[in-house]
């Protein structure tokens, strides 16, 4: 389920007595000053304590579904210890076996919420700087398409422009120019020029029907941030080939970095 099925149904999302809803944020940051030492055990043992001392005063059905719920929730967290997300976000109950978890690569401040809807506000203020993108990464007729939420990578696509069936085409493998001259040795110097050569002549018509398809694409995936990032002028030029918004331009060749840097470098 994608963050905008869940939100929605989060946001129609109501718990009925004796049930409630816990809605934990947790800062998990090992890379932290502050979290050099598992401090985030601490925080999560002591945030349950205080609600669990409130409701033993208050409700004993509501401090029986939150002890079910601490017990799954730290089952959870041991087995993801070994690979900590920057930040967890979890909103259970028990009566309505709700459980939607998101594990983020953005900072998270602690806090604990035991009330009748989930808590959102922090979710959806942390999805405003960290949206739903789509990452179009260009290199002459060769493109990477990454859609990252929280600065987690959600897909990746790589695609080429084939100029001898004018056509776009999934690449399978590493991107290199010899794979688009054919099979066979090394090429020459001249049948190099003349590839390019060709790449050049052809540009302006395979933009054209580049943004068509990452049209599509952004709608299939709901990407609400689009990042074009390569030469300005191509860039540019395929911008003015889509109907959808593009936010923002990057001048960099990212094309052949590992996804996750590329991530770091542009939404981080």
């Amino acid at each position: 389920m994608n963050y905008h099925k869940k939100l929605s149904k989060l946001s129609n999302f109501r718990s009925y007595k004796p049930d409630k809803v816990l809605s934990l944020y947790l800062h998990t940051d090992r890379s932290h000053p502050d979290q050099q030492r598992g401090e985030w055990k601490i925080a999560l043992k002591n945030g349950f304590n205080k609600l669990e001392e409130y409701l033993n005063v208050s409700s004993h059905e509501e401090l029986n579904r939150l002890r079910s719920i601490r017990s799954k929730l730290e089952k959870y967290m041991e087995g993801l210890e070994r690979n900590l997300p920057r930040g967890i976000v979890i909103f259970a109950s028990i009566d309505s076996n709700l459980w939607e978890s998101f594990e983020l690569q953005v900072p998270v401040q602690t806090n604990f919420y035991w009330e009748e809807r989930p808590v959102l506000q922090e979710l959806q203020s942390l999805y405003k700087k960290y949206p739903l993108t789509g990452l179009v990464l260009m290199q002459q007729n060769q493109i990477k398409i990454l859609s990252s939420v929280f600065t987690v990578l959600q897909d990746m696509e790589t695609m080429e422009f084939d100029l001898e069936s004018e056509d776009w085409r999934k690449h399978e493998g590493p991107s290199h120019m010899n794979a688009s001259l054919g099979k066979g040795a090394v090429k020459s110097a001249a049948q190099v020029d003349h590839y390019q050569e060709r790449v050049k002549m052809n540009q302006h018509r395979w933009l054209k029907s580049l943004g068509s398809i990452l049209d599509k694409k952004a709608a299939d995936h709901k990407w609400d941030k689009i990042i074009l990032v390569g030469d300005k002028e191509e860039a540019e030029l395929l911008n003015s080939s889509m109907n959808k918004q593009v936010d923002k331009i990057i001048q960099k060749n990212l094309l052949n970095e590992h996804e996750h840097a590329v991530i770091e470098k542009v939404l981080c």
